[in-house]
């Protein structure tokens, strides 16, 4: 009874806010060539028609269906995608070129609280990933990780996956735009860069090559694009000669592969970088992978079931079930509370990680152990860990530091706020006290500092360098969206809201399968 109430309050909720509404470029439609013919026949009054094929970008979005102009008259659309359109206008219509319309208004979320850090941090956070929908000369739409990123024009896996949370409440066109864009830089065999270029023929640097975490995030964006919008058309597109579902599924056949000692697990090589962590070698298992793996196995069952292949969605539900015991048995540290940071030839590396909070996120952890890793995690709260100098200022991304690097600087002992995202919503979801030091200590820190930096994306009392407008920094908004507030829909497109765990809040102007809500929490 509670579900169904809940959904019977969201649709009072159903309309937009015209007050926040603005127009967007990147809604624009592009025109690349359209090709016209005269069909005289199958029409019921046996006449002519002028037949439309138009091909060109942007073509959708939430705001409905678009319109095709052909001089003075309005073509009838028979079939329309993002790209391309299929209409019929009267015979005089034939030499005309034909225009096409969009409604380009552009609807932004808000959250209205009782506490100014999360409006804040709420508001930067919806425009900076406005900031990361990018075009270029063509018309072609991504979202780029942010300025620091962006010298050659690429879109990455694991930045795609933290930032789309935004997108899709915004845009969620844009989203299937950066799946086609990701799916075309999966390899033959299934392994997949950190980063591929907009431009098909443009450059890719070596460092780019063969992150084992980037298969999993875009099996995970696909996964959460068609559960925030039901649109399952996306799992049949083409790309390099395959659908978007079998490039999923190769991703995981090819990190199978990558299990040499037997155990079920994908191991990176010696001393890799090949991992969220690209300037600090981490060889073998490393656990933030193998829950990520986890993850998109446990998506492709679901999104199996929903294809109606059920030897598909039972393959990788056995899958699954024995690299979660894995991960257990080989990584939980009983002694600390915790999981080993990482495992190369049985022996594993003691270290406390902010990652290692996507292992409760993703329900990786076995249930009596999830407190005791929760209270692990304050570890790497700097006001509450009195080994960490420089007093109170964040949430460290690992503890101990590791050896033989800067310490406070880049990813070795700072405050990355994408990774703060994943501990808040952690505890959100499961409605652990701690959750908003992490939420949102690194934005009140940037604020204090006085840099005018906005959503960089790491802090750090020492290192100035963590880049500004960073994309996958809007993971804490999200989380609070999703995990504090309850709107988190499943494939079904249900979902429970829940009380707020901070005062009074509002979210407004969500887009969220197909609609607009509004949800008020208390």
């Amino acid at each position: 009874m509670h579900r169904l109430w809940i959904s019977l309050v969201l649709i009072i909720f159903l309309f937009p806010f015209p007050a926040m509404a603005q127009t967007a470029d990147f809604l624009d439609p592009v025109v690349d060539s359209f090709d016209s013919s005269l069909i005289c026949t199958g029409w019921s009054d046996g006449g002519c028609r002028s037949m439309f094929l138009i091909a060109g970008k942007n073509f959708l979005n939430v705001n409905g269906s678009p319109g095709v102009k052909v001089g003075n008259e309005w073509a009838q659309v028979l079939r329309a995608t993002s790209s391309l359109i299929v209409a019929v206008a009267s015979q005089g219509a034939l030499e005309k070129a034909p225009i096409v319309s969009v409604d380009t208004t552009l609807h932004t979320p808000t959250l209205v609280t009782t506490d100014e850090t999360l409006n804040g941090l709420f508001a930067d956070s919806v425009q900076v990933a406005l900031d990361a929908i990018v075009q270029t000369n063509d018309g072609t739409r991504y979202i780029s990780a942010g300025p620091k990123y962006d010298d050659v024009p690429r879109v990455y896996y694991r930045d795609s996956y933290w930032t789309s949370g935004m997108v899709l409440m915004i845009e969620p066109y844009v989203v299937r735009d950066q799946i086609l864009l990701l799916a075309a830089g999966i390899e033959t065999d299934g392994s997949v860069p950190s980063a591929t270029p907009v431009d098909p023929d443009g450059y890719r640097l070596p460092l780019w090559e063969d992150h084992l975490d980037s298969g999993p995030y875009f099996d995970m964006l696909v996964y959460d694009y068609v559960r925030w919008t039901g649109d399952t058309s996306i799992l049949s597109e083409r790309v390099n000669g395959k659908t978007v579902f079998a490039a999923m599924e190769d991703v995981l056949s090819y990190l199978s592969t990558q299990d040499s000692d037997g155990d079920y697990l994908p191991e990176k090589p010696e001393h890799s970088l090949q991992d969220w962590l690209d300037s600090i070698p981490r060889s073998g298992e490393v656990l933030s992978n193998q829950v990520l793996y986890y993850r998109a196995l446990r998506n492709l069952v679901d999104l199996s079931e929903l294809l109606n292949k059920p030897s598909h969605a039972q393959a990788f539900h056995r899958q699954s079930l024995l690299v979660r015991y894995q991960i257990n048995r080989l990584f939980w540290n009983e002694d600390d509370g915790t999981y080993y940071e990482s495992c190369d030839d049985d022996v594993c590396v003691e270290r406390v990680t902010n990652e290692s909070a996507l292992a409760i996120l993703y329900e990786v952890v076995w249930p009596q152990n999830r407190n005791r890793l929760f209270d692990s995690l304050l570890t790497l709260h700097s006001n509450l860990n009195d080994a960490i100098p420089f007093e109170d200022w964040g949430v460290l991304n690992a503890w101990p530091l590791y050896d033989g690097f800067t310490p406070y600087d880049y990813q070795n002992g700072t405050d990355w706020p994408y990774l703060d995202g994943i501990n808040a919503g952690a505890r959100l979801k499961y409605n652990n006290v701690d959750w908003y030091y992490p939420l949102t200590r690194w934005w009140t820190f940037n604020e204090e500092q006085g840099t005018g930096r906005t959503l960089p994306e790491y802090v750090s009392p020492v290192d100035e360098d963590g880049g500004d407008e960073q994309a996958w920094s809007v993971n804490p908004a999200v989380s609070f969206v999703r995990y504090g507030m309850g709107v988190d829909p499943d494939l079904e497109g249900a979902y429970t809201t829940k009380h707020s765990p901070n005062g009074e809040s509002t979210l407004r102007d969500a887009f969220v399968r197909g609609h607009r809500i509004s949800v008020h929490a208390k």
